[in-house]
Protein backbone atom coordinates (compact mmCIF):
# COMPACT_ATOMS: atom_id res chain seq x y z
CA UNK A 1 0.00 0.00 0.00
CA UNK A 2 2.32 2.45 1.01
CA UNK A 3 4.74 1.44 -2.10
CA UNK A 4 1.64 2.57 -4.68
CA UNK A 5 1.23 5.62 -2.80
CA UNK A 6 4.88 6.72 -3.18
CA UNK A 7 4.06 5.86 -7.20
CA UNK A 8 1.09 7.79 -7.36
CA UNK A 9 2.79 10.79 -5.33
CA UNK A 10 5.63 10.46 -7.41
CA UNK A 11 3.79 10.67 -10.66
CA UNK A 12 1.35 13.84 -9.42
CA UNK A 13 4.73 15.81 -8.62
CA UNK A 14 6.14 14.84 -12.53
CA UNK A 15 2.59 15.86 -13.88
CA UNK A 16 2.52 18.77 -11.91
CA UNK A 17 5.90 19.55 -12.71
CA UNK A 18 5.14 19.36 -16.60
CA UNK A 19 2.47 21.32 -16.18
CA UNK A 20 4.66 24.29 -15.00
CA UNK A 21 7.19 23.51 -17.70
CA UNK A 22 4.28 24.02 -20.35
CA UNK A 23 3.23 27.20 -18.50
CA UNK A 24 6.75 28.74 -18.17
CA UNK A 25 7.26 27.88 -21.86
CA UNK A 26 3.86 29.66 -22.90
CA UNK A 27 5.19 32.68 -20.87
CA UNK A 28 8.48 32.60 -22.62
CA UNK A 29 7.57 32.83 -26.05
CA UNK A 30 4.99 36.06 -24.91
CA UNK A 31 1.88 34.34 -23.48
CA UNK A 32 2.46 37.16 -19.40
CA UNK A 33 1.75 40.24 -21.97
CA UNK A 34 0.82 39.04 -25.45
CA UNK A 35 3.83 40.42 -27.04
CA UNK A 36 4.64 37.67 -29.31
CA UNK A 37 1.46 37.94 -30.86
CA UNK A 38 1.50 41.62 -30.88
CA UNK A 39 -0.39 43.41 -32.78
CA UNK A 40 -3.81 41.23 -33.41
CA UNK A 41 -6.03 44.32 -33.68
CA UNK A 42 -5.96 48.29 -35.21
CA UNK A 43 -4.33 50.85 -32.90
CA UNK A 44 -5.91 54.24 -32.17
CA UNK A 45 -3.54 56.97 -32.49
CA UNK A 46 -4.39 60.06 -30.66
CA UNK A 47 -3.67 63.42 -31.85
CA UNK A 48 -4.32 66.39 -29.41
CA UNK A 49 -4.52 69.35 -32.16
CA UNK A 50 -7.42 69.72 -35.12
CA UNK A 51 -7.92 68.02 -38.53
CA UNK A 52 -5.82 70.26 -41.22
CA UNK A 53 -2.79 71.76 -38.94
CA UNK A 54 1.19 70.33 -38.87
CA UNK A 55 0.36 68.00 -35.85
CA UNK A 56 -2.77 66.39 -38.13
CA UNK A 57 -1.10 66.28 -41.32
CA UNK A 58 2.39 65.03 -40.07
CA UNK A 59 0.56 62.81 -37.32
CA UNK A 60 -1.48 61.26 -40.48
CA UNK A 61 1.37 61.08 -43.03
CA UNK A 62 3.30 58.97 -40.10
CA UNK A 63 1.01 56.37 -39.50
CA UNK A 64 0.31 56.22 -43.12
CA UNK A 65 4.24 55.01 -43.37
CA UNK A 66 3.84 52.77 -40.06
CA UNK A 67 0.66 50.17 -41.09
CA UNK A 68 2.95 48.00 -43.15
CA UNK A 69 5.66 47.67 -40.60
CA UNK A 70 2.91 47.45 -38.06
CA UNK A 71 1.20 45.29 -39.18
CA UNK A 72 -2.15 46.62 -38.99
CA UNK A 73 -3.80 50.04 -39.22
CA UNK A 74 -3.26 52.38 -37.12
CA UNK A 75 -6.65 54.73 -36.67
CA UNK A 76 -6.33 58.66 -36.34
CA UNK A 77 -8.25 60.50 -33.64
CA UNK A 78 -8.17 63.80 -33.35
CA UNK A 79 -8.91 64.72 -29.29
CA UNK A 80 -8.48 68.27 -28.98
CA UNK A 81 -8.83 71.15 -26.07
CA UNK A 82 -6.93 72.53 -22.90
CA UNK A 83 -3.51 73.07 -25.50
CA UNK A 84 -3.37 69.14 -25.82
CA UNK A 85 -4.21 68.50 -22.18
CA UNK A 86 -7.35 66.24 -23.62
CA UNK A 87 -5.82 64.07 -25.62
CA UNK A 88 -2.77 63.24 -22.28
CA UNK A 89 -5.82 62.90 -20.25
CA UNK A 90 -7.40 60.34 -22.59
CA UNK A 91 -3.98 58.37 -22.96
CA UNK A 92 -3.35 58.46 -19.36
CA UNK A 93 -6.95 57.11 -18.61
CA UNK A 94 -6.64 54.00 -21.97
CA UNK A 95 -5.41 50.17 -21.04
CA UNK A 96 -1.85 49.89 -21.08
CA UNK A 97 -1.95 47.01 -24.04
CA UNK A 98 0.00 49.01 -26.67
CA UNK A 99 -3.29 49.76 -29.12
CA UNK A 100 -3.77 53.51 -27.69
CA UNK A 101 -0.79 55.88 -29.13
CA UNK A 102 -0.25 59.17 -28.66
CA UNK A 103 1.30 61.99 -30.60
CA UNK A 104 2.63 64.13 -28.01
CA UNK A 105 4.87 66.91 -28.53
CA UNK A 106 6.24 70.21 -26.29
CA UNK A 107 2.53 70.40 -25.36
CA UNK A 108 3.02 67.26 -23.28
CA UNK A 109 5.36 69.54 -20.52
CA UNK A 110 3.36 73.05 -21.16
CA UNK A 111 -0.16 71.50 -20.60
CA UNK A 112 0.75 69.66 -17.21
CA UNK A 113 3.46 72.04 -16.22
CA UNK A 114 0.76 74.61 -16.29
CA UNK A 115 -1.99 72.58 -14.85
CA UNK A 116 -4.37 71.58 -18.02
CA UNK A 117 -3.80 68.19 -16.64
CA UNK A 118 -3.51 67.14 -12.72
CA UNK A 119 -0.75 65.27 -13.45
CA UNK A 120 3.54 65.57 -14.46
CA UNK A 121 4.53 64.38 -17.57
CA UNK A 122 6.11 61.19 -16.50
CA UNK A 123 2.90 59.36 -15.91
CA UNK A 124 2.99 58.67 -19.46
CA UNK A 125 5.72 56.24 -21.43
CA UNK A 126 7.64 57.82 -23.71
CA UNK A 127 8.53 55.04 -27.22
CA UNK A 128 10.14 57.74 -29.33
CA UNK A 129 11.12 61.29 -30.55
CA UNK A 130 10.35 61.31 -34.25
CA UNK A 131 11.77 65.03 -34.45
CA UNK A 132 11.44 68.85 -33.66
CA UNK A 133 10.73 72.13 -35.81
CA UNK A 134 13.03 75.19 -34.63
CA UNK A 135 12.09 78.57 -33.09
CA UNK A 136 15.42 80.46 -34.38
CA UNK A 137 15.21 84.67 -32.35
CA UNK A 138 15.03 86.94 -36.05
CA UNK A 139 15.20 90.33 -36.63
CA UNK A 140 14.21 92.42 -40.12
CA UNK A 141 17.17 92.50 -42.55
CA UNK A 142 18.32 95.49 -41.76
CA UNK A 143 18.41 95.60 -38.34
CA UNK A 144 21.96 97.14 -37.07
CA UNK A 145 22.90 94.05 -35.68
CA UNK A 146 23.89 90.72 -37.76
CA UNK A 147 25.05 88.43 -35.46
CA UNK A 148 23.56 87.37 -32.28
CA UNK A 149 26.24 88.95 -30.25
CA UNK A 150 25.73 91.78 -31.33
CA UNK A 151 22.03 91.47 -30.83
CA UNK A 152 23.10 90.80 -26.71
CA UNK A 153 25.52 93.68 -26.70
CA UNK A 154 22.86 96.01 -27.90
CA UNK A 155 20.20 94.38 -25.53
CA UNK A 156 22.34 94.22 -22.72
CA UNK A 157 23.22 98.97 -23.32
CA UNK A 158 19.61 99.29 -24.40
CA UNK A 159 17.71 97.19 -21.11
CA UNK A 160 13.89 96.68 -22.00
CA UNK A 161 14.51 98.65 -25.66
CA UNK A 162 14.11 95.83 -27.66
CA UNK A 163 10.75 94.42 -28.14
CA UNK A 164 10.62 90.24 -28.67
CA UNK A 165 7.44 89.08 -30.42
CA UNK A 166 5.97 85.84 -29.85
CA UNK A 167 2.65 83.57 -30.32
CA UNK A 168 0.94 84.23 -26.77
CA UNK A 169 1.20 84.30 -23.51
CA UNK A 170 1.71 80.83 -22.41
CA UNK A 171 2.72 79.71 -25.73
CA UNK A 172 5.90 77.87 -26.66
CA UNK A 173 7.41 80.45 -28.11
CA UNK A 174 6.90 82.93 -25.32
CA UNK A 175 8.46 80.35 -22.66
CA UNK A 176 11.53 80.12 -25.40
CA UNK A 177 11.58 83.53 -25.73
CA UNK A 178 11.79 84.01 -21.48
CA UNK A 179 14.49 81.31 -21.52
CA UNK A 180 16.42 82.61 -23.77
CA UNK A 181 16.45 86.31 -22.49
CA UNK A 182 17.34 85.31 -18.86
CA UNK A 183 20.08 82.82 -20.02
CA UNK A 184 21.70 85.63 -21.76
CA UNK A 185 21.40 88.20 -19.06
CA UNK A 186 19.13 90.46 -21.20
CA UNK A 187 16.25 92.50 -20.24
CA UNK A 188 13.37 92.83 -23.08
CA UNK A 189 9.87 93.65 -23.42
CA UNK A 190 7.73 90.17 -24.68
CA UNK A 191 5.25 91.23 -26.68
CA UNK A 192 2.47 88.40 -27.11
CA UNK A 193 1.25 88.93 -31.08
CA UNK A 194 -0.76 85.80 -31.98
CA UNK A 195 0.68 83.27 -34.52
CA UNK A 196 -1.03 85.07 -37.55
CA UNK A 197 0.82 88.55 -36.39
CA UNK A 198 3.90 87.21 -35.94
CA UNK A 199 5.90 88.07 -38.79
CA UNK A 200 3.92 91.05 -40.06
CA UNK A 201 4.27 92.82 -36.61
CA UNK A 202 8.59 92.38 -37.09
CA UNK A 203 8.50 93.48 -41.27
CA UNK A 204 6.07 96.73 -39.82
CA UNK A 205 8.51 97.64 -37.14
CA UNK A 206 5.73 96.89 -34.07
CA UNK A 207 8.43 94.62 -32.67
CA UNK A 208 12.02 94.33 -33.24
CA UNK A 209 13.01 90.55 -32.95
CA UNK A 210 10.75 87.72 -32.84
CA UNK A 211 10.72 84.18 -31.89
CA UNK A 212 9.36 82.35 -34.23
CA UNK A 213 9.18 78.79 -36.09
CA UNK A 214 11.23 77.86 -39.17
CA UNK A 215 8.31 77.40 -41.36
CA UNK A 216 6.87 81.09 -40.82
CA UNK A 217 9.95 82.75 -41.30
CA UNK A 218 12.18 80.78 -43.66
CA UNK A 219 10.04 82.14 -46.74
CA UNK A 220 11.33 85.98 -45.27
CA UNK A 221 14.92 85.00 -44.96
CA UNK A 222 14.52 83.67 -48.77
CA UNK A 223 13.08 86.66 -49.80
CA UNK A 224 15.86 88.80 -47.80
CA UNK A 225 13.58 90.42 -45.49
CA UNK A 226 14.38 88.63 -42.32
CA UNK A 227 17.97 87.62 -40.63
CA UNK A 228 17.97 84.49 -38.40
CA UNK A 229 20.40 84.95 -35.82
CA UNK A 230 20.27 82.04 -33.75
CA UNK A 231 18.45 78.90 -33.27
CA UNK A 232 18.39 77.48 -29.83
CA UNK A 233 18.56 73.55 -31.05
CA UNK A 234 21.18 70.82 -30.49
CA UNK A 235 22.51 70.99 -33.75
CA UNK A 236 22.42 73.99 -36.46
CA UNK A 237 20.35 73.96 -39.08
CA UNK A 238 21.79 72.55 -42.57
CA UNK A 239 19.85 74.84 -44.57
CA UNK A 240 21.42 78.05 -42.33
CA UNK A 241 25.15 76.76 -41.90
CA UNK A 242 26.30 79.78 -40.76
CA UNK A 243 24.05 80.80 -37.98
CA UNK A 244 24.79 78.85 -34.69
CA UNK A 245 22.97 77.59 -31.45
CA UNK A 246 23.01 78.97 -28.22
CA UNK A 247 24.96 76.40 -26.86
CA UNK A 248 27.55 77.21 -29.01
CA UNK A 249 27.84 80.93 -28.30
CA UNK A 250 27.99 80.00 -24.53
CA UNK A 251 24.29 79.63 -23.37
CA UNK A 252 23.34 75.90 -22.62
CA UNK A 253 19.73 76.73 -23.93
CA UNK A 254 18.00 73.82 -26.01
CA UNK A 255 14.47 74.22 -26.23
CA UNK A 256 12.40 72.80 -29.81
CA UNK A 257 8.91 72.25 -30.82
CA UNK A 258 9.13 68.14 -30.67
CA UNK A 259 7.45 65.70 -31.31
CA UNK A 260 7.02 61.88 -30.75
CA UNK A 261 5.43 59.02 -29.73
CA UNK A 262 3.29 58.27 -26.06
CA UNK A 263 1.84 55.32 -24.42
CA UNK A 264 -0.07 54.67 -21.00
CA UNK A 265 2.58 54.55 -18.30
CA UNK A 266 2.29 50.37 -17.61
CA UNK A 267 2.82 49.30 -21.62
CA UNK A 268 4.83 46.36 -21.72
CA UNK A 269 8.45 46.80 -22.54
CA UNK A 270 8.12 44.33 -25.41
CA UNK A 271 5.40 46.63 -26.79
CA UNK A 272 7.06 49.66 -26.88
CA UNK A 273 10.31 48.36 -28.29
CA UNK A 274 8.24 47.19 -31.07
CA UNK A 275 6.02 50.60 -31.53
CA UNK A 276 10.02 52.22 -31.54
CA UNK A 277 10.96 49.58 -34.57
CA UNK A 278 8.00 50.82 -36.17
CA UNK A 279 7.79 54.50 -36.12
CA UNK A 280 11.60 54.64 -36.80
CA UNK A 281 10.64 52.99 -39.96
CA UNK A 282 8.06 55.39 -40.43
CA UNK A 283 9.79 57.90 -40.27
CA UNK A 284 11.95 57.31 -42.97
CA UNK A 285 8.67 57.22 -45.71
CA UNK A 286 8.89 59.44 -48.42
CA UNK A 287 5.56 60.20 -47.40
CA UNK A 288 6.44 61.04 -44.29
CA UNK A 289 9.81 63.09 -45.28
CA UNK A 290 7.91 64.93 -47.68
CA UNK A 291 5.47 66.08 -45.30
CA UNK A 292 8.29 67.20 -42.98
CA UNK A 293 9.99 69.29 -45.36
CA UNK A 294 6.66 70.75 -46.20
CA UNK A 295 6.11 72.38 -42.59
CA UNK A 296 9.74 72.77 -41.77
CA UNK A 297 10.01 69.37 -39.54
CA UNK A 298 13.30 68.18 -39.10
CA UNK A 299 13.41 64.14 -38.78
CA UNK A 300 15.90 63.34 -35.44
CA UNK A 301 14.54 59.92 -34.50
CA UNK A 302 15.70 59.35 -30.90
CA UNK A 303 14.72 55.71 -29.43
CA UNK A 304 12.95 55.29 -26.34
CA UNK A 305 15.63 55.97 -23.48
CA UNK A 306 17.25 58.66 -25.08
CA UNK A 307 14.04 60.46 -25.25
CA UNK A 308 13.16 60.03 -21.90
CA UNK A 309 16.31 62.12 -20.47
CA UNK A 310 15.86 64.52 -23.15
CA UNK A 311 12.19 64.97 -21.98
CA UNK A 312 13.67 65.63 -18.47
CA UNK A 313 15.47 68.28 -19.88
CA UNK A 314 13.08 70.03 -21.32
CA UNK A 315 10.86 69.64 -18.92
CA UNK A 316 13.16 71.78 -16.80
CA UNK A 317 13.24 74.57 -19.10
CA UNK A 318 9.57 74.86 -19.46
CA UNK A 319 8.53 74.80 -15.72
CA UNK A 320 11.82 77.33 -15.43
CA UNK A 321 10.05 79.39 -18.78
CA UNK A 322 6.51 79.78 -16.72
CA UNK A 323 8.04 80.55 -13.48
CA UNK A 324 9.86 83.50 -15.05
CA UNK A 325 7.46 84.41 -16.61
CA UNK A 326 5.20 84.44 -14.02
CA UNK A 327 2.28 81.44 -15.43
CA UNK A 328 3.23 79.18 -12.57
CA UNK A 329 4.47 79.51 -8.88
Amino acid sequence: MCKKFFILAISLCMLSMGFSVVFAGGQQEGSADGSADYPTKSAQFLIPFGAGGSCDVLGRALIDGADESFGKPFVPVNKTGAGGGVMYQTLKNSKADGYTIGWNSTSVLTSTNIGNVPFPYDELGYVCRIGYTSMPIAVRADAEYDTIEEFLDYAKSNPGEIKLGNAGTGSTTHIAAVVFAAETGIEVTHVPLGADRRMPAMLGGEVDAACVPLPEVAPHVASGDVKILVFPTLKRNENYPDVPTLTEVGYDVVIELFRGISVPKETPEARIQKLEEVFEKAAQTERFKDAAEKYGFKIDFMPSDEFNEYLAKQNDIIAQGMKLGGLID
